[in-house]
């Protein structure tokens, strides 16, 4: 049982995390439904298990590790609902100016997904999530610099891969 106090603790440190949530989601899910629906189930298992925190400062961190334990369950049901080619990208982002920035996402996202599960996990943690290499090993566990690796090594295979694309080299930037 959660006690009133404790539901508005949780909802104050929830506010503080609530758009690093949303943003991770939609990192790891690639589709914005789904993301919701990540998000929600999230917040739900948190709250749930709210007393099991032992450290309120880490509840970020604690709040993604759901999320990321979350998609796993879901990815061992189910595949990606969407994909697109390099090609529909390069189009897409040709008729649309204005969906340049979600077409950028959406190719980098891609190209992350394509990376070993941890390695694009410890990605979508640091630059999008904005965990610090501390919480990010937490979540993860093992090493520190074995985190330090994964980022160092997922950045490089992915500006790699952009690279040998001739529609997607100006995207690095927007990301990295």
């Amino acid at each position: 049982y959660v006690t009133p106090s404790k539901q508005n603790k949780f909802l104050e440190l929830y506010q503080s995390a609530h758009k690093n949530l949303i943003l991770f989601c939609r990192a790891i899910t690639g589709n914005i439904e789904d993301a919701k629906d990540l998000a929600q189930d999230t917040i739900l298992v948190a709250f749930e298990n709210y007393e099991k925190l032992k450290n309120e400062l880490y509840f970020k961190s604690w709040l993604l590790g759901i999320a990321i334990n979350l998609n796993k369950m879901r990815l061992r049901k189910k595949k990606p609902l969407v994909e697109y080619s390099e090609k529909d990208i390069f189009i897409l982002q040709h008729s649309n100016q204005n969906s340049e920035i979600e077409i950028d996402f959406q190719l980098i996202h891609k190209k992350i997904l394509t990376l070993k599960p941890k390695t694009a996990e410890a990605l979508i943690l640091f630059h999008i999530s904005d965990l610090t290499l501390e919480e990010i090993h937490k979540i993860q566990g093992g090493s520190l610099s074995g985190v330090k690796l994964r980022i160092k090594r997922g950045r490089e295979k992915i500006i790699q891969m952009m690279n040998e694309s001739p529609h997607s080299a100006k995207v690095i930037s927007v990301f990295f």
